[in-house]
């Protein structure tokens, strides 16, 4: 009984080989979740010295898709692994022209539809066997709106005949070959700038003579993915039997590479690229410099326009008006007049050449970079004090404070309007207005030069209301008439200055601790008295009294600030659940697919707290940082932060704010300066939609 039984399940065994054997002689497939595979032979046999080819067709249901060699923003490549029982060799896959597929703001390379991965096989003068049984190893990855991943382990047997007769898929593999990209290899080669990747390729136009390289439908689709952004625009120029195309950079390649190639197709044609890295070539550089200018050129403009916008920053508003109170009384020549002028250009360049010279020392300097020190805040406390003390009329006209405070900014002198176009620039540095971003991030990773150039631009988009208003009557007649109102205006703009005050001694706490802070204040309180009291006096040994006080006053916070050790960050506290920003949990945290937003931000900076005020504190904005899905990430540059420093060069940033969100390691998407909720919400739900279709 239990013989019949071995060997009834023996030849069962057998029934079934012989049957697979039968049925998948020519193919052998499988289906998995939304797609079937096949492996295909497009001959039903094999002969000895000869080459023939292979198949795996991938066919996916509807609307969903497979990848190209390289996927693009996301997804794999199909994995073919090959093996025989004889000594046959295999070639590499032929990938059939690809297509950009468009999923959310990603844009990935593959295929809607059927397509057959033809892989060619070389067979020896000797096999050892007649018939010749071929394996694949595959793995592939589906996608609609969310993927999935599949394996297989497929195989079909041919014998080894004398000729080739076609199979039965052989009119698949002849309407495959007509999507492959053409045989020869067309020579370029490639340049990189900070932004894109510029392609030339010479003489190409015997080769694609039936083809317009200007049309919008071609495309290159790098081999590495990690070269270029690949859902931004292409520029493709086509002209004088030479194709040249600009590429925008990803942020991941840092151009060093030999050689880089490419897939440039139409989806109907295509030809395989090789472009060297040839930055020696006088045309290349020609090229090159050509969109430099004209990069540099927008850059400028930028520049300009956010110089323009500094001058509407609250602390920077008061300075320039009291300024403005005395062109009614100023018959002044030219000279006088370009006075403010040249103290802005003066302060701007100063400031550029300071960058300069500390980063050729080695430093790495941003904008704004004198609010990091405490010595500063500490000046221009006393400073701004002082300016309210003479618009609040607190001295005597006859006092030499008085004569100080009226020659500081709103005399008619040179040096008055020199100093006030010196004092404009200082306190409006913190900011970094719209425009401004690009072009100091620029500015500050440039050559010499280039960083001159910008800050140049940036002092003249500054100086000009002002300036307009110096030297041109049509513009000056804008003023109002003069009046009582006029003093009753000055008084009032001693208010905005104690609230710049207010502002310094907060951002100086931030640098250092509370109990400095409350020692500021009464050092800037006794500094008030001081002064007071000596234009209500006569006496000079009280006078010089008094002036001893007021030096103790001013010399106090420094003392105290060189002997403490700077506090803690204090940033971004409006929103309590947040991390403070490192770069390797950073990284950590993009590997375990988490979305993150990193807020980069400083108490110095107005448009920070204003979009801390106006867009983190929304409720729902606050739900989703406290959510377990999102975490948020904040760093602090109060205080002078090299690794936060480094982080905004990466955006070619050169101050705050900063606001990035990432998708794992999906996307990066980085936001505006100035930030609404309804803008931070849409970016947060955008990434973990994208992280959850995973």
């Amino acid at each position: 009984m239990h013989s019949r039984l071995f060997v009834l399940i023996v030849m069962t065994i057998w029934i079934l080989v012989r049957s697979g054997f039968a049925l998948g002689q020519f193919q052998s497939n499988q289906s998995a979740p939304h797609i079937h595979v096949s492996l295909l032979s497009e001959h039903i046999n094999l002969v000895q010295g000869t080459r023939s080819f292979i198949g795996v067709l991938l066919s996916p249901d509807p609307e969903w898709h497979t990848y190209w060699r390289n996927p693009g923003d996301s997804g794999e490549a199909p994995v073919i692994n090959l093996s025989s029982n004889s000594n046959l060799i295999f070639g590499d896959i032929q990938w059939p022209l690809p297509q950009a597929i468009p999923v959310a703001h990603l844009v990935n390379y593959g295929y809607s539809g059927q397509i057959l991965l033809m892989i060619p096989v070389s067979v020896p003068e000797q096999v050892s066997r007649e018939q010749v049984h071929i394996s694949a190893e595959l793995s592939w990855l589906v996608c609609k709106e969310d993927c999935i991943p599949g394996y297989a382990t497929l195989g079909i047997q041919l014998p080894v005949s004398e000729t080739l007769a076609s199979s039965g898929s052989a009119s698949l593999f002849a309407e495959t070959r007509k999507r492959l990209p053409k045989e020869q290899w067309l020579q370029g080669k490639f340049e990189t700038n900070d932004e894109t990747i510029v392609i030339e390729l010479k003489r190409v136009i015997n080769q694609t003579a039936d083809n317009d390289f200007g049309a919008d439908d071609w495309r290159l689709f790098p081999f590495r993915s990690d070269v270029v952004q690949h859902a931004t625009t292409q520029q493709l120029i086509f002209a004088n039997e030479v194709l040249r195309s600009v590429v925008a950079k990803s942020l991941y390649f840092d151009g060093q590479a030999e050689t880089l190639q490419w897939l440039l197709s139409n989806g109907e044609t295509g030809f395989y690229v090789s472009t060297n890295n040839n930055v020696t070539n006088v045309e290349a550089s020609s090229t090159e410099s050509h969109l430099t200018e004209t990069n540099l050129g927008i850059l400028l403009i930028m520049a300009f326009i956010g110089g323009l916008l500094l001058n509407l920053m609250p602390c920077v508003l008061p300075v320039l008006s009291i300024k403005a109170l005395s062109l009614h009384t100023s018959q002044t020549g030219l000279s006088i007049k370009l006075a403010y002028l040249l103290g802005v250009l003066f302060c701007f360049n100063v400031f550029a050449i300071v960058i300069i010279l500390l980063q050729a020392g080695g430093q790495q300097i941003g904008w704004g970079f004198q609010m990091q020190e405490p010595a500063v805040i500490i000046v221009l406390s006393f400073l701004f004090t002082f300016i309210a003390l003479v618009l609040l009329d607190a001295f005597y006209v006859g006092s030499r404070f008085a004569g100080i405070g009226q020659s500081l900014i709103s005399g008619n002198g040179w040096s008055s309007n020199f100093f006030t176009g010196v004092l404009a620039v200082v306190v409006a540095s913190p900011c970094t207005a719209p425009f401004m971003a690009a072009a100091l991030g620029v500015a500050l990773v440039s050559e010499p030069p280039v960083t001159l150039l910008l800050f140049n631009a940036l002092a003249l988009g500054f100086a000009l209301p002002l300036t307009l208003l110096f030297i041109s009557k049509r513009f000056n007649r804008l003023m109002p008439q003069p009046g009582e109102w006029m003093n009753t205006f000055k008084r009032a703009l001693a208010f905005p200055m104690l609230l710049t005050v207010a502002w310094l001694c907060w951002i100086y706490a931030g640098q250092t601790n509370l109990q400095a802070q409350f020692v500021l204040l009464i050092a800037l309180i006794s500094f008030c008295m001081s002064l007071w009291l000596s234009a209500q006096t006569s006496s000079k040994s009280i006078k010089a009294i008094l002036a001893i006080v007021v030096l103790l006053c001013f010399s106090l916070p420094f003392y105290l600030t060189a002997n403490m050790h700077p506090a803690q960050q204090k940033s971004a506290q409006i929103t309590a659940h947040y991390m403070a920003y490192s770069a390797d949990a950073l990284a950590r945290l993009r590997a375990q697919n988490s979305v993150v937003l990193v807020n980069m931000t400083a108490d110095w900076c107005i448009t920070c707290k204003v979009n801390e005020q106006v867009a983190f504190s929304d409720a729902e904005v606050k739900k989703l940082l406290r959510s377990e899905r999102v975490t948020y990430m904040v760093g602090d540059w109060t205080n002078k932060n090299d690794a936060i420093l480094t982080y905004l060069h990466q955006y070619e940033r050169a101050g705050v704010p900063l606001y990035v969100i990432y998708a794992g390691e999906k996307s990066i998407q980085v936001l505006p300066q100035i930030l609404t909720p309804n803008r931070v919400v849409t970016a947060l739900n955008q990434a973990i939609k994208e992280i959850s279709n995973d």
